[in-house]
């Protein structure tokens, strides 16, 4: 992206107030962003793969640890990235063999990163 790190992070905040996501934990520096998304079921399924686990799984609700790291890549250019680890919380669905987790870690569809992304996209020239 054109532009500088800190103007970056700052408009993807802005969006993130923007966009009223249920937002914990925020915490930023010069050139990292680290914050909690929560998220419903309907969310959970959107951003996380939840068909992956070796039993079927009754969702309650979910939360995202995003990361945002920008780097000045020289020219007035900023490499921005952008990852999620996702967590779903409920109950294991299994009737032979229940686990007694209620945390499971899920795979992102990268559709939550792609979002900021593409916000950032429509507000700075990109490189390609």
């Amino acid at each position: 992206m054109k532009g500088e790190s800190l103007e970056i992070q700052e408009t993807l905040q802005t969006t993130v107030r923007e966009l009223r996501w249920r937002v914990h934990e925020n915490h930023a520096s010069e050139d990292t962003w680290t914050f909690v998304r929560y998220m419903s079921v309907e969310e959970l399924e959107k951003y996380a793969d939840t068909k992956v686990l070796l039993e079927p799984v009754e969702f309650e609700n979910g939360k995202a640890a995003l990361l945002v790291r920008t780097a000045d890549i020289g020219e007035g250019f900023v490499r921005v990235q952008i990852s999620a680890h996702i967590q779903g919380e409920g109950k294991s669905a299994d009737t032979v063999v229940k686990q007694p987790a209620t945390v499971w870690p899920l795979r992102s569809k990268g559709t939550l990163e792609q979002e900021l992304i593409t916000e950032l996209q429509s507000r700075y020239k990109h490189v390609e």
